[in-house]
């Protein structure tokens, strides 16, 4: 059985192209190249032990007071920088439009929560201001990347016919 698939093969019936965006895993090389992150120590409320951490690399938390009080285990995080903010005029429910933040993306470790996926690195990506996908993992944000590429070439399209019809009326005026 050959693994060729035959061009002319009706679109239902051919496989699905890998996906070229999905990250491969680091090397030791590039591991090596990541910039440490700062230590630290806490007393973990309640109970009063001396807990360390780690901070993710890059994080731009301001840690003092988690150092200084007793802090609950749960409550500490850390995140690197957003992209930089895109603002735009949104309007819901019919009123006004207001500037919104929109596709805001940062790293987020919350190193002691109880769910093991937000232990590790993740994308916390913000659609709408307040409106949150999290957390991605290196796969599921390569995912979502790809869904709004072909959201925005759809909107491209939608572009070329908007500007295809403000040239034909002005033709016509």
């Amino acid at each position: 059985m050959s693994s060729t698939v035959p061009a002319d093969l009706p679109r239902m019936f051919r496989p699905e192209p890998k996906l070229a965006a999905v990250p491969v895993q680091p090397t030791a090389k590039t591991r090596e190249t990541l910039p440490a992150g700062r230590t630290w120590t806490f007393i973990s409320r309640p109970g009063g032990q001396l807990e360390t951490v780690t901070c993710l690399p890059g994080c731009i938390v301001n840690h003092d007071s988690d150092r200084e009080t007793p802090t609950a285990r749960e409550d500490i995080w850390c995140m690197t920088a957003d992209v930089e903010d895109l603002w735009l005029p949104v309007s819901t429910g019919g009123r006004k439009p207001e500037e919104d933040r929109l596709l805001s993306c940062s790293i987020r470790q919350d190193p002691f929560d109880r769910d093991m996926a937000k232990r590790v690195p993740h994308a916390v990506l913000e659609i709408l201001e307040d409106s949150f996908i999290q957390p991605l993992d290196p796969d599921g944000l390569a995912a979502v990347i790809l869904q709004l590429e072909g959201q925005l070439k759809q909107i491209r399209g939608v572009h070329a016919q908007l500007t295809a019809l403000r040239e034909q009326g002005r033709v016509q005026l």
